[in-house]
């Protein structure tokens, strides 16, 4: 994450709209994109202070600095420093400053001199005096060594990655999020939990879902960026969409007014973050191919879609595995596959199953999954099904015939 002072905001043409101020990939920037990143890799094994030092020396009185500091700051956040001294710099310090004051050369005051009480020093702890002063304020910052300058990266990627960044940064001052999204919900909700976002969901008829990320709670909190800095941590969650908007109400320190920020998949932006795997299970992947392999086709009476709906219960969300929706009259009825999981998942999984309370929805539970006898009794689902290896596609199509139901969300 780039500071807040690196962030260049930019306003568009009509003035109450802002967008981050994205750098070309044209030579000028891959040259200082080049520079930098071979820069960073020369002072590998060198302190982090000296690094900063040639940062500083390359930037000089560049009127581009402050693009420099942001590139250099997506550099060094990759980087891995490190220092092993052979004793701990506090411990350290302690024995030097118990043999009293010291000077560079022998006065009338004091007898001991430096490179006396670094030999003493040395002597005592085993180690030689070069290893004294390497270890003296190892602790510090500055002082600690480049180990790796991280994955390989390429000039290209970097402006990418800033770029990304500096998108990011735009959300530090904002309040709230909304966002429109059509697919990936896995991944959007597990952001949304991982980052411990409020938030609320609404369906939105035939356009997937509304989802807005709240900020303060109370509208008379003073805005900070402690919520901003949290929508910054996700936004890239938001790219692994395919279909997406987002829309906040941001105020940069130097604006006076609330400017409106836009982004939506037409973007150029890249995630770097990892996308959930297709199918959480065996079981799952084996379902959806052997359906499309009985059932599928230009012919196929039922469509199966991989999670492409939600169950909004309480304050979080149920994702079933797989939607079978009606080819002429859109009927639909919702597919979640219980297998080999914990204990406690499956206690949180009927739990948000008797929440929903929905008669679209059929289980399919694997007989020697731990599931208690009469534990589905009160599930308030529309089926559940048994299976002792596989699902068995014929009973669950008629059980989809006899819980599907219209949903004018689809």
């Amino acid at each position: 994450m780039l500071k807040s002072e690196l962030i260049l905001p930019r306003l568009k043409k009509r003035r109450h709209e802002v967008e981050p101020l994205a750098l070309p990939a044209d030579y000028h920037y891959l040259k200082i994109a080049t520079d930098l990143i071979e820069l960073i890799k020369a002072h590998i094994g060198r302190s982090r202070g000296e690094m900063e030092d040639a940062l500083r020396v390359y930037e000089g009185e560049s009127l581009d600095y402050r693009i420099m500091r942001g590139l250099a700051n997506v550099l060094v956040n990759r980087c891995t420093f490190g220092n092993d001294p052979p004793v701990k710099p506090v411990e350290l310090r302690t024995v030097l400053f118990n043999q009293g004051p010291v000077t560079i050369r022998n006065d009338l005051l004091t007898v001991t001199t430096r490179q006396q009480a670094l030999a003493e020093t040395a002597a005592q702890l085993n180690i030689t005096t070069e290893q004294v002063e390497q270890a003296l304020f190892a602790d510090l910052l500055e002082q600690r060594l480049l180990l790796s300058a991280g994955d390989m990266i390429t000039p290209m990627d970097l402006i990418a990655r800033y770029n990304l960044e500096v998108a990011r940064g735009l959300l530090y001052w904002a309040s709230e999020v909304d966002m429109i999204v059509r697919d990936s919900y896995k991944d959007i909700f597990k952001y949304i939990k991982l980052f411990k976002l409020m938030h609320t969901v609404y369906p939105i008829p035939q356009a997937g879902y509304n989802i807005i990320l709240h900020g303060p709670i109370s509208p008379f909190v003073k805005s900070t960026m402690r919520y901003g800095l949290q929508f910054a941590k996700f936004l890239p969650a938001l790219l692994l969409c395919k279909t997406w908007r987002m829309d906040a109400q941001v105020q940069p320190t130097d604006f006076q007014r609330p400017l409106h920020y836009t982004l939506d998949d037409r973007t150029p932006l890249r995630s770097h973050f990892k996308a959930s795997n297709l199918f959480d299970s065996r079981l799952e992947a084996d379902f959806a191919a052997e359906f499309e392999a009985k059932y599928g086709g230009a012919k196929r009476k039922w469509i199966l879609a991989r999670e492409d709906e939600l169950i909004v219960v309480g304050d979080t969300v149920m994702i079933p595995d797989f939607s079978l929706t009606h080819r002429k009259d859109g009927r639909r009825a919702l597919i979640e596959i219980i297998g080999f999981w914990h204990p406690h998942y499956l206690q949180r999984k009927l739990q948000k199953v008797r929440q929903a309370g929905r008669k679209d929805l059929i289980l399919l539970v694997y007989s020697s999954a731990n599931v208690a006898e009469g534990v589905f009794e009160d599930i308030s689902a529309g089926e559940v099904l048994t299976f002792t290896k596989k699902p068995v596609l014929k009973d669950v199509l008629a059980a989809v015939e006899r819980c599907a139901v219209k949903n004018e969300s689809f």
